[in-house]
This record gives C-alpha cells, sequence and structure tokens, in this order.
C-alpha cells in the first residue's frame, strides 16, 4: 500500500494524485500504530497478575494456612480449651476461651465473628462462615482466630507470617489462663472504666506502660482505616490508650 518513491524518477503519471498517496500512506501508518498499541495493552494485560479479589476465602486457603499454622515448634501446646463461669467470674482456657474473650471486645459481644467481620467488610465473613464448614479442629480453630485477631488483614498474616500467629495465640492464651489461676483482690483492681480499657488491648489488670504501647501499636496497626479497619473500633482503641496513660 502507498506509492513506489522509484516512481519520482519517471513523475508521476498523468492523472495521478500524489497528495492521495500520501494520505493513504500516513492512514496505513496511523491504522498500525493503534494496532501496535492494542498488543501492547494485551501484552501489559497478560504479563501483570490479576488482583486478588478481597474478601474471599476459600476451604483449601484454610487448608494451607492451618498446615502453615502446625509447622510451629510450639504447637503441640495451644489446646481447644473453653470457657466456664467459676462463682462470679468467667475463666477462660484454650482456643475457645480466648475467643470468648475477644468477643467481648467488639461492637457488638452477642454477634458471632463472620457478622463482626461482615460489618467490616462485606463478603468477608459470609466467606469465612463457608470456608469453615465442618468439624472446628484445632488448625481451623486457629485460623479462627486469627481473623477474631487481626480481622481484614488475616489472610496477610496467615500466608505471610503463620509462626507469629501461633506465637501472638500462645502469649494471649497465657495472659488469659495466668489472669484465671491468680485473680487480683477486688479492693486492688483498678477502676471499671481502666478494666474495660485494658481488655479492649487485650491486656490484664497490672499490665506495664510499655506493654500498653506495644498493645496500641499492635491494634493501630490492625485496625487503621487505611488497613481496612472500623473508624468505630480505631477510635475506640485510641481512646482506651489515652485513658491507660493518663
Amino acid at each position: 500500500m502507498g506509492f513506489d518513491p522509484r516512481s519520482w524518477a519517471r513523475g508521476p503519471a498523468r492523472g495521478t494524485q500524489v497528495t492521495a498517496n500520501i494520505d493513504a500512506l500516513l492512514a496505513e501508518n496511523e491504522a498500525l500504530r493503534r494496532e501496535v498499541a492494542l498488543l501492547r495493552q494485551q501484552l501489559f494485560r497478560r504479563q501483570t497478575p490479576e488482583p486478588a479479589v478481597r474478601g474471599t476465602v476459600s476451604a483449601e486457603q484454610v487448608r494451607l494456612w492451618g498446615e502453615a499454622l502446625a509447622r510451629h515448634p510450639r504447637w503441640r501446646e495451644l489446646r481447644v480449651g473453653a470457657s466456664a463461669r467459676l462463682g462470679d467470674r468467667l475463666v477462660f482456657s484454650g482456643l475457645r476461651g480466648l475467643q470468648e474473650h475477644l468477643r467481648s471486645q467488639w461492637s457488638d459481644p452477642r454477634a458471632q465473628l463472620e457478622e463482626e467481620l461482615e460489618r467490616r467488610q462485606p463478603g468477608l465473613g459470609s466467606a469465612l462462615l463457608q470456608a469453615l464448614r465442618g468439624p472446628q479442629t484445632k488448625p481451623r480453630l486457629a485460623v479462627r482466630l486469627a481473623f477474631a485477631i487481626h480481622g481484614v488483614r488475616a489472610p496477610e498474616w496467615l500466608s505471610t507470617a503463620p509462626l507469629r500467629v501461633v506465637d501472638d495465640l500462645l502469649e494471649r492464651i497465657a495472659t488469659l489462663e495466668q489472669a484465671a489461676e491468680d485473680p487480683a483482690p477486688v479492693e486492688d483492681r483498678p477502676d471499671p472504666e481502666r478494666t474495660a480499657a485494658l481488655a479492649l488491648l487485650g491486656l490484664e489488670w497490672g499490665a506495664s506502660r510499655e506493654a500498653i504501647k506495644r498493645a496500641h501499636r499492635r491494634l493501630v496497626k490492625t485496625h487503621h482505616p487505611d488497613q481496612g479497619g472500623a473508624v468505630d473500633d480505631f477510635r475506640r482503641i485510641h481512646a482506651a490508650y489515652q485513658l491507660l496513660m493518663a
């Protein structure tokens, strides 16, 4: 398509419009340019991985996460446990006990974990409920606790730092069980407002200022609105920190 430059030696034929040949050549070049641009876009799409769809959790992911958690050298120390009432006290133990303890810190303590997650990120709670169908084994329960602690960022923690997730579970359970075995005298406990603030940060009475700072930093990262956390939860955590550090 286009014209033959060799024809210049002979001069344009009578009646032939050189301008028409130039216009045709320019049109052909423009068509080729658009085709190359389209091919580049298609190549870019193929080379770029599809972004993960937020709010989706599969049964296969839960299985793989459970296997990764079970590789922790202290995995056997994690117990399923339970929560029980002794007199006027609620005593927590193991993973189930920690689950009940964490529930008391949610915006609605009567809500199930999946309902709380659904409120924070639509679709995540229902996806987790479907993925966890079946017997509640220790690995499944540990995965569920990871979502209770880290919320919408749980998939990131379970995929990149499963051993740290187990460390966190062991530390939290140890704190709960120690408080259950050696409760402080009622007259020595702080006022109910400070007690509630400590519970919100996952701490018990007697926690040091450094422990309060560490818990605050950890929870702020987990519940920050920029990371998918709820604004109300973020404000409650910050308010509790300010009260305890006053």
